[in-house]
């Protein structure tokens, strides 16, 4: 396999300079050369290692049209016709813990699924007080009107900034909402975002701010006045009072830099060492965007932001885009099911003639409220959600990546998504409680899909035994375990099995068998002996050390109707000579 120092800084450009074909060809030959190193002797990323002081970067504003027309059709031919593909060979994230996890660092921080939150807690997310404080003038410092949705960048009585977009007309609510709920899902599930809050406010607390300037249509900049701005606010409606409702956005501590790319590194931060492509927190990303169909992640949505005590922080921003709203309209079905330039299936049509259709196109469908937009529930498909535009972490994303990122949506309980959903603020109980609910289904959907593609077994430990009254010269090793499966409800106790080998080269351990699962609360164990084989040695003083000392267990979920094995997840275990038995020392799913 290939080496994380080839996807590390300096010099490795996987996916770069070198032709795609080369690089997998290469990969099969250093595959073939040597064996994978177990976990428990591989170094191992460190918490908050990227957040060592740096040289403040110079920002950077890329211009996005080449980048994403690059990612949508370079990117997804390489992504199919490489000998890796070819091979069925996918490389695995490079920046995970031997627990198959990722430390808290400049892009992630452990959250929800590690520390349940309260519901309170996620509701208010990320946000210190109430947003834009309206006692006193909300001065325009800038404003737009091109782009996906016009907006103004203002400076309120404390003088915070925020940048403040409105909903589209006929759809009051629909984005503002949307993006305050995904901004506090997104949170509790670990990411780094600013502060956005649903807020309103009087046309008479408008102010221009001396300088302010506003960017049309052609991208020019032109001085801003009062009564441009409110032609501005004609774009939207107004509450029954009279106010307007606009969704705002702090500005993040420390001046922005511009935003992140889902591939390669950031020349000018030392501190960025994996590729992002390898990175499972980008990876995982993926599935949380799939469950609240934020089909407008890409690159530019993203904000490096160089904050105290000098290090550039990873935000994601914008998330107008998500839910049942695509910002100026509700979402369609097209959205999600295929990129806005999709290789393959234009291909199709062109050489059909047009016959070539996919299952949205003819599909009919209707606004749920105009709160809420369109959003899929019970015909959401896990696997086949796609962004507007692709992006390469998202292509390169595994099962492994897909369960871990599973995990980060499954940890989220009823309540928790209620109270995510009325920080959106939305205007009737209904709304907020139907938008709930079709999340709650549309969480359950990704859970059952990505569980399935790994034996999710978690928290696996080994029992201490006493050698009093052991006949045979080896001990049983008792293993037990979490199978989130049957904590999930994606199985039953009666319906399921474990099968299990267990290899330790230097003890001559070959032994294999299955355990069945017991009722309860998914706390599950097995019990490993060599059965009829070679029981092996007992370890003496002179016990295996180093590499010797490892042995790989895998343990695959089976169903016990069809036969039926879900991927085996391996767990390294390794021999403790002074306690006299095996501890666990790392897993991979």
């Amino acid at each position: 396999m290939i080496s994380s120092a080839d996807v590390l800084r300096p010099g490795g450009d996987i996916g770069g300079t070198w032709p795609a074909w080369w690089l997998g060809l290469l990969a099969m030959v250093v595959a073939g050369c040597a064996d994978p190193v177990p976990p428990s002797l591989r170094p191992e990323p460190i918490a908050w290692a990227d957040t060592l002081p740096i040289p403040e970067p110079e920002a950077r504003d890329p211009i996005e049209v080449p980048k994403i027309m690059k990612d949508a059709m370079a990117g997804e031919m390489s992504r199919v016709i490489t000998i890796r593909n070819l091979a069925g060979e996918q490389h695995e994230a490079l920046n995970v813990t031997r627990w198959d996890d990722v430390v808290p660092s400049a892009w992630f921080e452990h959250r929800n699924a590690a520390h349940p939150l309260t519901p309170a807690q996620v509701e208010v997310g990320p946000t210190v007080g109430n947003g834009p404080d309206t006692t006193g003038a909300l001065e325009i410092i800038s404003a737009k009107v091109q782009g996906v949705s016009p907006g103004f960048n203002i400076r309120d009585a404390r003088g915070d900034r925020y940048v403040v977009k409105f909903d589209p007309k006929g759809f009051l609510h629909m984005s503002s909402a949307a993006g305050v709920i995904s901004n506090r899902l997104l949170h509790a599930a670990g990411y780094h975002v600013p502060e956005d809050f649903v807020f309103v406010f009087s046309k008479s607390k408008l102010a221009v701010a001396e300088g302010a300037t506003i960017r049309g249509e052609d991208f020019e900049e032109r001085p801003l006045t009062l009564d441009v701005a409110f032609d501005v606010l004609a774009m939207t409606d107004t509450l029954p009072d009279g106010r307007y409702l606009a969704v705002s956005s702090k500005f993040v501590p420390g001046p922005p830099k511009g935003p992140f790319f889902f591939d390669g590194v950031r020349d000018d931060d030392p501190n960025d060492w994996y590729h992002h492509e390898y990175r499972r927190e980008l990876r995982g990303l993926y599935v949380v965007s799939s469950w609240i169909n934020h089909v407008d992640m890409r690159f530019m949505n993203t904000m490096d932001a160089y904050v105290p005590p000098g290090y550039l922080k990873h935000y994601l921003i914008d998330f107008a885009a998500s839910l049942g709203s695509g910002t100026t309209r509700p979402h369609e079905p097209r959205e999600g099911t295929e990129y806005n330039v999709d290789l393959w299936p234009s291909l199709g049509r062109v050489f059909s003639l047009g016959f070539y259709r996919v299952g949205w196109e003819g599909r009919e469908w209707e606004v749920i409220d105009p709160t809420i937009g369109w959003l899929e529930a019970e015909e959401f498909d896990p696997a086949g959600w796609k962004p507007n535009w692709p992006n390469r972490a998202f292509q390169l994303a595994t099962d492994r990546d897909g369960y871990w990122g599973a995990k980060l949506v499954g940890s989220f309980t009823d309540e928790q998504i209620l109270a995510a959903v009325r920080a959106g603020r939305l205007p009737t109980a209904r709304a907020t409680d139907t938008l709930a609910k079709i999340l709650m289904v549309r969480r359950d959907r990704v859970v059952d899909h990505w569980y399935r593609k790994v034996s999710p077994l978690e928290n696996l430990s080994v029992v201490p035994q006493s050698a009093t009254g052991a006949e045979e010269n080896v001990l049983p090793v008792i293993v037990r375990f979490d199978d989130l499966g049957l904590r999930k409800g994606l199985w039953r106790a009666d319906e399921i099995g474990y099968r299990w080998t267990l290899e330790h080269e230097a003890l001559r351990r070959d032994w294999r068998g299955r355990g069945a699962a017991e009722a309860g609360d998914g706390r599950q164990r097995i019990v490993l002996g060599p059965g009829d084989r070679d029981p092996g040695e007992r370890p003496s003083d002179d016990a295996p050390t180093g590499p010797d000392a490892i042995a790989k267990l895998e343990i695959e979920v089976e169903h016990l109707t069809g036969g039926e094995r879900q991927p085996a997840v391996t767990v390294w275990l390794e021999w403790d000579a002074s306690a006299g038995r095996y501890r666990v020392a790392g897993l991979e799913h």
